[in-house]
């Protein structure tokens, strides 16, 4: 009965999460890229037909740099979100992350709300997901439940504590997320849902193995706000300003281990010149989930995603053009110019190398 009422809980958190994304909204500061600018070029020398968006994560070659990143699964209402977003994926060839498998591996009658992505985009790339201290026979079977060809451990201790049913026991988590990146063939990937990852957690992720961070700012999906909706409050302002904006994060992780693992940048990821700029700074490829949410829950909503996602790609291509960067390898080796309160963030950090070696980069490549 224990086990049950368990699962009934979880069952109703997922439709909770779903719909406090849905009427929320961000909540919290602004994830930063108003504080980058990249340096365009007049003469680009470039035709149309040349510039490609193709990026590779962890040795995985990839159409565009958008990832739809993790969202849900483990409700009845998860498994037709998912298909619609499994076919978005599969019309512009984007990877897609589904949200915690542990409801399917708890309870089998809830799989399909995830293995529908693997019916819907056979051949694309899928990341597993499953939470900090995840153990290997677990991390498996999530992997195996999608065909993934990722995994993805979430670190979501912050909003653990804001819920009532929450975790509060952490010890452990990196050497269980080492015993995994050790035991299983496929990559991982370490990410923060929304407070952001900083330098030292950064560099104790690749020493236990993860071949990506994703960096989960904030700026975006506020789920400390998330959690305080589902008890029918609002979240203290001081929590809404908790953690690391996206960009700011985003320098911390490529200042300190860039070059080592893939660093995918998330949280308030909003227009293709955010998607643009994380590229710019060193990202590998760029997250999205609530905005496609919201969108998917209009009316007509398969159409808007489809425009809004056609819409990005053709900016991403337009700026790529506009900057004379056939590759994001090109635009990598263009300026990127960070100020505002990110640049000085990062300045105060110790991290003005990487600001000013980002702003010197050659301007003719």
């Amino acid at each position: 009965m224990k086990l049950k009422e368990g699962q009934e809980l979880r069952q109703s958190r997922k439709a909770e999460h779903l719909a406090a994304v849905r009427d929320l909204g961000d909540v919290g500061p602004s994830p930063g890229f108003s504080d980058v600018a990249l340096v365009p070029s007049c003469a680009p020398e470039l035709d149309w037909e040349e510039v490609s968006l193709e990026t590779t994560l962890c040795g995985i070659r990839l159409p565009s740099p958008i990832i739809i990143n993790a969202m849900t699964g483990g409700h009845p209402e998860a498994e037709a979100v998912n298909r619609r977003l499994a076919r978005a994926a599969k019309r512009f060839g984007l990877a897609m992350a589904v949200g915690s498998e542990r409801a399917a591996l708890t309870n089998p009658d809830l799989a399909r709300t995830y293995t529908v992505t693997r019916e819907e985009y056979p051949d694309g790339v899928l990341i597993a997901n499953m939470s900090l201290n995840t153990g290997v026979r677990d991390a498996q079977s999530a992997i195996a439940l999608l065909d993934a060809q990722l995994l993805q451990i979430h670190w979501n201790a912050a909003q653990e504590l804001f819920m009532d049913e929450g975790d509060r026991r952490f010890r452990g988590g990196l050497e269980a997320l080492r015993e995994v990146c050790q035991t299983i063939p496929q990559p991982v990937i370490a990410k923060e849902v929304g407070q952001g990852v900083a330098a030292p957690e950064a560099i104790r992720f690749v020493q236990a193995g993860v071949r990506a961070i994703d960096v989960g700012g904030s700026g975006g999906t506020n789920f400390l706000a998330v959690e305080a909706w589902r008890r029918g409050e609002r979240l203290d302002t001081e929590w809404q300003g908790w953690g690391l904006p996206t960009v700011v994060s985003l320098g911390e992780v490529l200042a300190t281990v860039g070059g080592q693992v893939d660093v995918i940048a998330s949280g308030g990821v909003r227009s293709g010149h955010d998607v643009a700029k994380a590229m710019a700074m060193g990202a590998t490829a760029v997250g999205m989930a609530g905005p496609l949410l919201r969108l998917l829950a209009q009316p007509e909503g398969d159409q808007k995603l489809e425009q809004f996602l056609a819409a990005l790609h053709l900016t991403l291509r337009r700026i790529l053009l506009l900057t004379g960067s056939r590759t994001w390898q090109d635009l990598q080796r263009r300026p990127v110019v960070i100020t505002g309160a990110s640049g000085q963030w990062l300045d105060i950090r110790g991290f003005y190398r990487f600001r000013e070696r980002l702003a010197r980069r050659p301007l003719n490549p």
